[in-house]
């Protein structure tokens, strides 16, 4: 009798100790107010476009239906000599969905200046973000050899292309990307088009947890004048194809949103992996602003049985 007393004794410490830790926290979640969130890119075309939303508290669920527009701000372009500039509105929204951007269209871009972009709308703090927008950098050549069939793909070959430029002096970050389009030389009728996706050579430039089309690098490994960029790409044979090759010399807000961004995505599903905070330069809301200036080539390509 006296050993049953004994043994029991620790499994009620026990319990006594579980329950005693047992308790119930009330955590604050700051910040759950709506922000604007603002998505601008500045380059040079006709026209910049500014896209406008708001921002989700993570309470309101994970489920993705669409984007939350804001349709009734205000937006503005102010350049480095402190001139101002409205953007103009367009709500393009159908019954099936909501689509509306904000537009300032013919306005000329002086490589090197500073610009900023602000935005308001009532109930929302006012954001604003700033960005360099950067010097055109001139592809100088374009090279290519035929390295032969792709082992992929029995009815493409595989083409290595050198892209030859001047890195310009301080930190560079740049864009590749391409598109390609044609028609058959031996069937009526029949075209072939696409993103390009090229493919470094050097391994340092390879990013898996970017899934876009496009190849972006910084300058670490360029040698300033006459340095190159090295890729590998597939085409089809018996297509007369017309390969658009674009150059664009970034600004560092464009780099490092699309590197956390492609991180972002890479790592989505993996509880395991370190989570990822998206690049933003907006201050007091969401978002990103970023530039790009481009410089383009244009091959014509027809390989042949």
């Amino acid at each position: 009798m006296t050993n049953r007393i004994k043994s029991s004794i620790p499994l009620v410490l026990l319990l006594s100790i579980i329950l005693s830790c047992e308790q119930f926290l009330e955590v604050e979640l700051p910040g759950q107010e709506p922000r604007l969130v603002m998505n601008a890119l500045i380059e040079s075309n006709d026209t910049v476009k500014v896209f406008l939303t708001k921002s989700r508290s993570i309470l309101e669920g994970r489920e993705y239906d669409g984007f939350d527009y804001v349709k009734n701000g205000k937006v503005f372009l102010k350049n480095e000599a402190g001139a101002i500039f409205p953007f103009g509105f367009i709500d393009k929204s159908n019954p099936i969905e909501s689509f509306a951007y904000y537009y300032l269209a013919g306005y000329d871009f002086k490589p090197n200046e500073q610009y900023e972009i602000l935005a308001e709308s009532d109930g929302f703090k006012e954001i604003s973000g700033q960005v360099q927008f950067p010097a055109r950098v001139a592809i100088k050549e374009i090279s290519y050899r035929n390295l032969g069939p792709d082992e992929s793909f029995s009815s493409q070959d595989l083409l290595e292309f050198t892209v030859k430029f001047d890195d310009l002096p301080g930190k560079n970050y740049y864009e590749l990307k391409g598109r390609y389009f044609g028609p058959s030389t031996t069937q009526a009728n029949s075209f072939y088009s696409g993103d390009l996706y090229p493919r470094p050579v050097n391994p340092a430039y390879e990013r898996n947890s970017w899934t876009y089309s496009g190849l972006l690098f910084d300058d670490v490994l360029l040698s300033g004048n006459d340095s190159e960029i090295v890729f590998r790409s597939t085409f089809p044979r018996d297509y007369d194809l017309e390969v658009t090759i674009n150059l664009s010399h970034v600004s560092e807000s464009y780099y490092r949103y699309e590197e956390t961004v492609g991180l972002q995505n890479y790592n989505r599903g993996d509880f395991l992996s370190q989570p990822v905070l998206v690049y933003t330069n907006i201050q007091n809301g969401m978002g990103i602003l970023k530039a790009r200036n481009t410089d383009t080539k244009i091959l014509k390509i027809l390989l042949e049985d």
